[in-house]
């Protein structure tokens, strides 16, 4: 990152400013230790993803030539090769773009303009009742709505995965109840705030504090969050104070670091669509995935990150639709619900300028149960809350699945959505399904029961049945049932005939239950259908 100096950035007008090229660099590909640490290379390696220019830092000659025009450089970002910078000269930025270096400028924050639209995040009440299930009391609802207790009963519960939480604060964090746990077990791994570095994190806003107790929280026969063994990057980019575009610029710096530092795992309960300078407003065309910090999202996701982000909660707003980055296309965006499956009114809507699904699947958050800075176990709503409660159990399903790709395990939940078959630009792909999505491999194998192998799966156009106990001299009845349970196949063989189903590529790409009777019994297999 860029340096800091004692400038007060409060009295000037902060910038982004995008560079030409790289040139002079002193950074190569062929040295990646140098920006890259060990863990981050690891990943990379691990998912055949290769390091390429944009992994390369911007250039030191294109900074220090900044520095000596006065302008005040506090971060740079390599992703998008620029430099997030402040001054109070107008002048010299306005003709900055004549630089030959300098693809263009632009302003992204305002010194004038100090309060923000409007209160950027959900208030939250004292939890009331409490669950009969007394191991996880408070969260038992969100977890088990996606069927995330089953991971954890398999062991699975975020151990090794490494979570960056990206947010505007982590108010006491340090001492409150549901986080003992992840300082006495060293689980947190370190922190950094992207908007006034020199502040203490744990004294900013409640909203990250919050949003991280929903994945990494534990106290006993209480609460449990979603992934409480995982271990945890806590980062600053978000002002609670205003709204502009700087600080989505400050969420790409974040993201860059986390990438970094060689996190598996990203949550932002953060969205950007219109600002304190309305200006500065996004439009709903730009909701395509090309504005600066979905762009950067794209990108994380591109170097093997599962990116999990709230849809947003402007459903019942004048702008409805869901916000930046959560446009983005690899973005796993969430959307709310009520514990009774039913949308959340506030819940933002797709689908992108471009007319893609959004939001891609939908969680609790409604009357989600969180740490309350008091202390107290409380609830709150919002799509900040939905999207926690996905991100905790991503990394228990990766834990699960280590030898998948990120965007295998994207993929293998949204594929696990109870209306796979039939999205909408409510709820996107449905509720997922986390014992569904662990119990289906995404490589070409078999899946075996007791009596029966079938294969391939997931499947594309044929499946196969074998006997595991001879009953060729027995006739066998095969039915195949989509996620809404209707019967999609119907298949009647008399003994000895192969078990063979043709035909099956007009079936829509999702999740498939196999039925088979035979000898007055029946077994049940979860099957995947691909179309590509």
């Amino acid at each position: 990152m860029g340096s800091i100096s004692s400038f007060a950035f409060g009295q000037a007008d902060g910038y982004f400013i995008s560079f030409t090229d790289k040139n002079n660099t002193p950074y190569t590909i062929s040295n990646p230790e140098a920006f890259l640490s060990e863990r981050a290379i690891e990943r990379r390696s691990k998912q055949n993803i290769a390091i390429n220019e944009q992994d390369l830092p911007v250039a030191p000659a294109y900074i220090d030539s900044l520095k000596k025009l006065g302008i005040q450089v506090k971060h740079t970002t390599k992703w998008l090769n620029g430099a997030i910078v402040f001054s109070d000269n107008a002048n010299l930025m306005d003709t900055l773009d004549r630089v030959s270096f300098i693809k263009y400028v632009e302003k992204t924050k305002s010194s004038t303009t100090r309060k923000a639209i409007h209160n950027k995040f959900e208030s939250t009440s004292p939890a009331k009742t409490k669950s009969s299930e007394l191991s996880y009391g408070e969260s038992w609802d969100q977890v088990r709505t996606v069927k995330g207790q089953l991971l954890h009963q398999e062991g699975y519960r975020g151990s090794g995965m490494h979570i960056a939480v990206i947010d505007a604060g982590f108010y006491d964090a340090d001492v409150l109840p549901a986080f003992q746990h992840l300082y006495e077990n060293d689980q947190i791994l370190g922190t950094k705030d992207f908007v006034s570095p020199t502040t203490n994190i744990y004294q900013q806003h409640y909203h990250g504090m919050k949003v991280l107790a929903i994945i990494g929280g534990l106290i006993n026969d209480e609460y449990v969050g979603t992934a409480p063994e995982a271990s945890f990057w806590l980062l600053r980019s978000e002002d609670a104070a205003t709204e502009f575009p700087i600080e989505a610029d400050y969420w790409i710096c974040a993201a860059e670091f986390a990438d970094s530092a060689g996190v598996d795992v990203i949550n932002t309960s953060l969205g950007y669509s219109q600002f304190d300078d309305a200006s500065m407003n996004y439009s709903y065309q730009d909701l395509d995935g090309s504005s600066r910090i979905s762009s950067a999202a794209q990108i994380a996701a591109s170097k093997g990150i599962v990116i999990i982000n709230s849809a947003g909660n402007e459903g019942n707003s004048p702008w409805y639709y869901v916000s930046t980055p959560g446009d983005a296309k690899d973005v796993l965006t969430i959307g709310a619900m009520a514990v009774d499956s039913t949308q959340a009114n506030f819940s933002s809507f797709g689908p992108t300028s471009d007319g893609r699904t959004k939001p891609d699947i939908t969680a609790m958050g409604v009357s989600v149960a969180t740490q309350g800075t008091n202390g107290a176990i409380e609830r709150g709503n919002g799509t900040s809350y939905s999207s926690p409660v996905i991100t905790g159990l991503t990394a228990c399903l990766w834990q699960a699945l280590p030898d998948l790709t990120a965007a295998e395990i994207r993929d293998l939940i949204i594929k696990s959505g109870h209306q796979y078959a039939q999205p909408d630009n409510a709820s996107g792909y449905g509720i997922p399904n986390f014992d569904i999505a662990y119990r289906t491999d995404v490589k070409e194998t078999s899946v075996s029961g007791q009596q029966w192998k079938i294969s391939p799966n997931p499947f594309r156009n044929q499946l196969r049945i074998q006997s595991l106990t001879d009953n060729k001299y027995q006739p066998v009845s095969v039915f195949l049932y989509d996620v809404l349970g209707q019967k999609q196949v119907e298949r009647h063989f008399n003994p000895g005939e192969p078990l063979i189903i043709d035909n099956l590529e007009q079936l829509t790409a999702g999740m498939y239950i196999l039925v088979i009777e035979s000898q007055g019994t029946k077994n049940h297999f979860k099957l995947l259908k691909r179309n590509s």
